[in-house]
């Protein structure tokens, strides 16, 4: 998982154990989500409104009507809607092109020296998503 905030300059990655086998991206996109949500709290945020920028239209779906179509996913959006009231923002989550997610998608494959290239002020750190989150995702 990669996720990158483009206005401090952070990106944050996870990578899972080498026995998760999963090949379905869905999920692991919703996981990025709740988990860059996750990190909100450690960061000033001049608004309460958060803007996610994804590639994956379903997500950008799913997050949009609050609708998941399986009990999984909608585990994963019960936690972000939770972080998002405990906090009191407001998301929006809109499309980028795949070729503009270059960051993102450079931290998600641990290609740090590319991340590095695109954005030089970056600073990258491991996280753990919410332990909630990832018990969604290995059912």
């Amino acid at each position: 998982i990669g996720v990158w905030d483009k206005l401090i300059h952070i990106g944050y990655f996870y990578e899972f154990p080498p026995d998760v086998k999963n090949t379905d991206i869905y999920p692991f996109e919703v996981l990025a989500v709740v988990s860059g949500l996750a990190t909100l709290p450690d960061q000033i945020l001049p608004t309460r409104t958060v803007i996610i920028f994804l590639d994956n239209e379903n997500t950008i779906a799913l997050f949009n009507s609050l609708r998941a179509p399986n009990k999984q996913l909608n585990t994963l959006l019960k936690i972000a809607v939770n972080l998002l009231l405990k906090e009191n923002y407001q998301l929006r989550v809109l499309h980028v092109a795949g070729s503009d997610n270059t960051v993102a998608d450079a931290l998600s494959r641990r290609n740090f020296s590319r991340a590095m290239t695109i954005d030089p002020y970056l600073k990258i750190l491991p996280f753990l998503p919410p332990h909630l989150a990832l018990g969604a995702i290995f059912k």
